[in-house]
């Protein structure tokens, strides 16, 4: 008798709500954080940002392994098992927490020396540091109780909380910045959302798992063993993950200049949140895929996954061309005409990121089995090429170079490693996973040479580009995107069948 589950729908489209509602802040909070702070005070406020979102290596990977292995406790009717991975992640989530606020203080003063802050921006550039190290150190033991109501599908509990904490944030900011504080206090924001999310979640993860009793007994060394275990090679993954957007914001601060980092941040931003429609949707599979794997539902996994990748690939290759056509338009439009150096990176890491993005759900797969020590090895190798080729690069062509160093080691493993690996332990072959794949790249790159070689916006009369002509002319490449993959993808066409049906 196969278990009664969440719907997969339901939680990738409450995970999109919650995406949403972030975009929409941070696309009316972006420029108007710029107009308060400047073009080098928003790079500071970038680089201090990014510099502390390596923090989040201090978990250790644990954090993957949470979700892993409480849902196929839960799945198993494993209540010990649940209440050791839970309380002993808590322990030692709580510790790494203290460590990185620990750490906030100590080197808040050293990297304003070896960034080469303004001394008149020195002690706005510590305080950040410290009030989000606290954040962060905070968001730590948070983050295992959301991993708790995850691990039973509950994404709609988190992701009402998470819409709730993301409101109340950029409300904070607009009052922060409105009240003059600028630079001073526009980490207060961060930390006090950081603390209400650490309170609703603790409440709510005790009501969605009954099953959960906070308890020092159930803290075991060998748990800790098995999560560091598995952890230490999500680790490694995690840190090519950082690499591949957030050190470029260091190399740029390092070797060109704070100015450029705010430049580059902006198509950065615009791909983290082309990332974010992926990840978010995708998210929901993790749990799912550890469960049918606790429960010996081989077929059904396969099927989840062949589904997964060809709906992964067809929002990927889709949202990309968007960005590919009307990518430099939306930037003036949003920012202004004075980060155009932004348009370039835009199109680079948007090209690499389609061929990631597209294979989301085979990362899933890995962590859901246990099975992603090959590509730790893998993107340990991008990572170190990426740093190297960005160091390089960024000497003779700017913060263009600096998206190649990413772009370049990035497509290498998406397009000849990641495909065979991700075949191979999902037991599915190399066509299987090539036809779920090629068809919606290959209409989105015939749909971009169509546009990109006729003058689309004459054929329907339009003289200029505006913000009504673009979305008319992306909701046409919608839909005609749309109707090619639904007439030659039958997987495709099944699925949104099924949503107009519910």
């Amino acid at each position: 008798m196969k278990t009664k589950r969440s719907s997969l729908k339901i939680n990738a489209i409450s995970n999109w709500a919650s995406l949403f509602v972030q975009v929409l802040i941070g696309f009316f909070l972006t420029p108007y954080i710029i107009s308060h702070l400047g073009k080098n005070g928003y790079g500071i406020w970038v680089l201090v940002s990014n510099f502390i979102g390596y923090y989040g290596l201090l978990n250790m990977g644990v954090g993957s392994a949470i979700t892993r292995y409480m849902a196929r406790s839960i799945a198993m009717n494993d209540n010990y098992g649940l209440n050791s991975v839970a309380n002993t992640a808590i322990t030692m989530f709580s510790t790494t927490g203290l460590i990185a606020i620990i750490l906030s203080i100590i080197f808040s003063t050293p990297l304003t020396t070896f960034f080469q802050i303004d001394p008149s921006q020195s002690s706005n550039f510590q305080n950040i540091i410290i009030l989000l190290g606290i954040a962060t150190g905070l968001s730590f033991p948070s983050g295992v109780f959301s991993a708790m109501i995850t691990a039973k599908e509950c994404y709609l509990t988190v992701n009402i909380v998470n819409i709730f904490i993301s409101i109340l944030r950029a409300v904070l900011t607009i009052l922060i910045l409105e009240s003059g504080l600028g630079l001073s206090g526009i980490a207060y924001p961060s930390l006090i959302a950081t603390i209400i999310s650490l309170l609703a979640f603790s409440i709510i993860s005790k009501k969605v798992v009954p099953e959960f009793v906070l308890m020092k007994q159930f803290i075991r060394s060998k748990t800790l063993k098995m999560l560091l275990l598995y952890g230490g090679y999500s680790t490694i993954i995690s840190i090519s993950d950082l690499i591949r957007l957030q050190i470029d914001s260091l190399v740029i601060g390092k070797f060109i200049g704070t100015d450029q980092v705010g430049i580059y941040a902006i198509a950065a931003l615009i791909v983290q949140y082309f990332l974010k429609i992926i990840v978010s949707g995708m998210g929901v599979l993790k749990p799912r895929f550890a469960a049918l794997e606790g429960s010996n539902e081989l077929s059904e996994l396969q099927e989840t996954f062949l589904k997964s990748l060809s709906v992964s690939s067809f929002i990927s290759c889709g949202a990309g061309m968007l960005l590919l056509i009307f990518g430099d338009f939306f930037i003036n439009f949003w920012v202004g005409p004075e980060f155009e150096g932004a348009i370039p990176v835009l199109y680079i890491l948007t090209i690499a990121y389609i061929f990631a993005l597209a294979q989301t759900p085979g990362i899933a797969l890995m962590f859901a089995l246990n099975k992603h020590r090959y590509y730790a090895f893998v993107t340990t190798i991008e990572a170190l090429v990426n740093v190297c080729l960005s160091i390089y690069l960024a000497s003779t062509l700017g913060i263009i170079g600096v998206a190649l160093g990413t772009a370049i080691p990035m497509m290498i493993v998406k397009i000849f490693i990641q495909p065979f690996y991700t075949s191979r332990i999902a037991a599915i072959s190399a066509f299987q996973y090539t036809k779920a794949i090629m068809p919606n790249i290959i209409v989105a790159l015939l749909l971009i040479i169509t546009f990109k070689s006729f003058n689309i916006f004459s054929l329907f009369s339009f003289t200029t580009k505006n913000i009504y002509t673009v979305a008319i002319m992306s909701a046409i490449l919608s839909l005609a995107y749309l109707f090619i993959i639904s007439s030659i993808s039958i997987r495709i066409k099944i699925i949104l069948l099924s949503l107009l049906h519910k």
